[in-house]
């Protein structure tokens, strides 16, 4: 692509050198080849470059084998820029074409396609005469050229190219001198035979008659040729003689001994000899000794053979490259494992198409680089997407790099096979080790954190693993205890009677020396006891026994039992104390009516009296007085007591009411879990504080939560809710126990709190009237929401008290 004045500018004889070494090239003209279309593809893609091509010059035009970019199959060689680089020895490379003085009027760049940049190498013969260019064209100016890796990519394209040049002339010539050698070979060495159109002999050359093992050719002469042959062969000569006749050549390969009885195989060849009319009058034929070639051939396809079948047992697909050409072949056991079809053509972006994105980079490097590793065989396993169903699956691959003699890489082939199987029992392994990892990291975390200490020991008695809550439980570090006997943990007398359970289990074999949660007596190192109780297991490991005893401190335990015991008899004290109570209230305010009725009438009767006359009068006048005095004094004790019971004077304390409703559900829920209800609890985040007397609260709350487990017997969805809530701005602090139960009807809800009201059938129907006279005593409200069949809810408030309250008591 350069302007005429370059193209003038070339020699004669070096234009008709050049010409005529194209023509030995035998290239021009010819279709178009990948060798040649990949080489350009490279070139553009290391250039960045949206055009190029390899053109040869010849005849006034410049002919391109292959391009990219553009559609122009030749162009005048006046206007070819690539005149001037192919006159050039090493590469050449214009930024801007505008700028060159040569080339700024070329109307490749004054006009469509309106070239910018220029970079081409001439390409040579074997003779070293330069017969076309490679190059690279862009529409953009580049100032920088190209770097350091895309001239050594083009250098070593254009080496590649002209190898390739070279191999096919190599190639062309060997076969012309090849089959030169096989008519020498053929007249002198092999057995050579004329025949009649009838099949008798009528020539044998001495080589044949020595190959046929035959004293004189007078021998066998006018002998049927066809009768030397027997079996399937037979059939195959006469074939073969049928086509000669016909004026075309017949092949074929044969068992046939020698004169002698030697066993031989042959190659023969059956061709006409035509006469003056340019018709067959007789038959050249001309049999190759192959004995030798059979057998190896014969090995060969054994071996073969047995390969195939190692291939079909383990799966094996084999594939092999050709770096010069590109030209791959793959086995079907290769293409299965990629999911190709056995017609698909095979190239190197469709491979690299199937391989897992991951994986991919590293293929390149190894598979498809020109740059040698350390070794030539390399080894990958990576992942691939089946090209006819999608499935990932995992590949190995080994393969071996062949080089020529200067180092090169030639070709590469190599095996490969589907290890998805290794791989998933590979990452199922791991997996069962990173799970038994984790669950054995979670169990040491269990034991360090949990309460109970863990002891284990072997059939002797020796501890052999002592638990950070042994530690802390015990007072013993691991080291001072582990190889001790398990029995320096228990005081006299268990001390004696586990060496008697050892004892008892070496002599008669039985494995349970000690009861399961058994309740005893420990040591500790400071020589103190504790109650314990011990549940122990037994496991058998490496052919040995192991016990492993699990141990909880009681001393917690009993101390709550303790509390709790006399919680319930104070909350049991307070609840009858409540209710003689109100008991006592309702009495005086009962009795309190006809004691002021007597008191009427006694005056009435007084009255009467007065009227009246008789020496009994004043006895009897006396009496009534004294009736309605003792009267009068009877219902001021009733307001006495009425005015003590409704002072319902208490102490009362600042408690977390958290924790107040903790202890108080603790005792009512004794049992729950027996009947089948389910307990929810509902407190706020941070527990409130309620000045309060606790036992009274917490008497309201067992009562509450006792009769919602009594509403609950006869329905079979048991849920009970116990909630907290504060509200009125933080004031004050809103409790329900609210149950599932079958409800209350209107009737019974109207007089829910009066004395006496009651649905059980033993009942006193005091405990809600005790409950209101509590809760109104603390400033607070008690209520009840009910439908039948729908539950009950009951609700009562108490007052809060805040903390900069508690801040002003702590002060005063």
């Amino acid at each position: 692509m350069a302007i005429s004045s370059f193209s003038s500018s070339i020699p004669g004889p070096a234009n008709t050198n050049r010409v005529a070494a194209v023509r030995d090239l035998h290239i021009l003209d010819t279709p178009p080849e990948d060798v040649f279309d990949d080489a350009v593809l490279i070139a553009a893609q290391a250039c960045q470059a949206p055009m190029g091509s390899i053109g040869f010059m010849a005849e006034g035009r410049h002919w391109f084998k292959a391009r990219i970019g553009f559609d122009a199959a030749e162009i005048p060689a006046d206007l070819s820029i690539c005149a001037y680089t192919i006159q050039q020895p090493d590469l050449t490379v214009i930024p801007d074409l505008r700028e060159h003085p040569e080339f700024r009027h070329n109307p490749f760049v004054t006009e469509e396609p309106q070239l910018r940049f220029y970079a081409g190498i001439a390409l040579r013969d074997g003779n070293g005469v330069p017969v076309g260019t490679l190059t690279v064209v862009d529409r953009e100016p580049r100032p920088e050229g190209l770097s350091q890796v895309q001239e050594r990519t083009l250098l070593a394209l254009a080496r590649s190219i002209q190898r390739e040049m070279k191999l096919r002339k190599a190639e062309r010539e060997l076969a012309e001198k090849t089959e030169m050698l096989d008519r020498l070979h053929a007249s002198s060495e092999d057995c050579i035979k004329v025949l009649d159109l009838e099949g008798r002999l009528r020539f044998m050359s001495e080589g044949g008659c020595r190959a046929m093992e035959v004293g004189a050719f007078a021998d066998i002469e006018g002998c049927d040729w066809l009768d030397f042959w027997t079996g399937p062969t037979a059939d195959d000569a006469r074939r073969a003689v049928l086509r000669a006749k016909l004026g075309d050549t017949g092949r074929f390969r044969g068992f046939c001994p020698t004169l002698a009885g030697t066993p031989k195989w042959w190659d023969v060849m059956v061709t006409p000899i035509l006469g003056s009319d340019g018709k067959p009058d007789g038959l050249l034929a001309i049999s190759r000794d192959i004995t030798g070639l059979q057998h190896v051939e014969e090995s060969l396809r054994q071996s073969e053979e047995r390969l195939r079948l190692a291939i079909e047992t383990t799966g094996l697909g084999i594939w092999d490259l050709n770096v010069l050409t590109g030209e791959r072949q793959w086995s079907a056991e290769a293409r299965e494992l990629f999911g190709f079809a056995p017609d698909t053509v095979i190239t190197q972006d469709l491979v690299l198409e199937c391989i897992h994105p991951e994986d991919r980079e590293d293929i390149i490097q190894t598979a498809y680089t020109n740059q040698l590793g350390d070794s030539l065989i390399f080894t990958n396993t990576f992942r691939i997407i089946r090209a006819d169903t999608g499935q990932e699956r995992w590949i190995t691959s080994v393969g071996h790099t062949l080089v020529d003699k200067d180092g090169r890489p030639t070709r590469r082939l190599g095996i490969a096979q589907d290890v998805t199987h290794h791989v998933e029992a590979e990452v199922a392994l791991r997996g069962s080790q990173d799970d038994l990892l984790r669950q054995t990291a979670h169990l040491q975390s269990i034991l360090a954190t949990v309460p109970d200490a863990m002891v284990v020991s072997n059939e002797k008695g020796i501890i052999t693993s002592f638990s950070a809550a042994a530690v802390k439980m015990f007072g013993y570090e691991p080291e001072e205890i582990i190889g001790t006997s398990v029995k320096f943990l228990m005081p006299v007398p268990y001390r004696d009677n586990h060496e008697g359970f050892m004892h008892r289990y070496r002599q008669t074999g039985e494995r349970r020396i000690t009861e399961s949660g058994r309740v005893a007596v420990a040591q500790r190192k400071d020589g103190s006891t504790f109650p314990m109780e011990v549940h122990l297991g037994e496991m058998e490991s490496g052919g040995k026994l192991f016990f492993t005893a699990f141990i909880r401190d009681l001393t917690d335990r009993q101390y709550t039992e303790k509390r709790m015991q006399e919680l319930q008899s104070e909350l049991a004290y307070m609840s009858r104390l409540s209710a003689m109570g109100e008991m006592g209230s309702t009495l005086a305010h009962e009795v309190n009516q006809p004691l002021t009725a007597i008191t009427g009438y006694l005056k009435g009767c007084g009255m009467i009296l007065d009227r009246m006359d008789g020496e009994y009068v004043p006895m009897l006048r006396q009496g009534m007085e004294g009736a309605a005095e003792e009267a009068l004094r009877a219902g001021e004790v009733i307001r006495h007591l009425r005015a003590f019971v409704a002072r319902g004077e208490t102490d009362q304390e600042v408690e977390d009411l958290r924790k107040l409703i903790e202890e108080a559900s603790a005792l009512a829920l004794a049992g729950a879990k027996d009947k089948g209800i389910k307990v929810d609890f509902d407190l706020p985040h941070e527990s409130p504080k309620v000045l309060v007397s606790r036992v009274q609260i917490q008497q309201v709350l067992l009562n509450l939560v006792r009769n919602a487990m009594e509403a609950m017997q006869d329905v079979e969805e048991r849920d009970l809710n116990i909630k907290a809530e504060v509200e009125d701005q933080g004031s004050m602090v809103r409790l329900s126990v609210k149950d599932t139960g079958t409800g209350l009807a209107p009737s019974v809800q109207e007089r829910l709190f009066t004395p006496f009201t009651t649905t059980k059938q033993t009942g006193m129907g005091v405990g809600l009237s005790i409950c209101r006279t509590i809760i109104e005593a603390h400033g607070g409200k008690i209520w009840a929401d009910s439908a039948p069949g729908e539950g009950t809810t009951f609700y009562f408030t108490l007052k809060v008290v805040r903390e900069e309250e508690l801040a002003e008591a702590a002060e005063e």
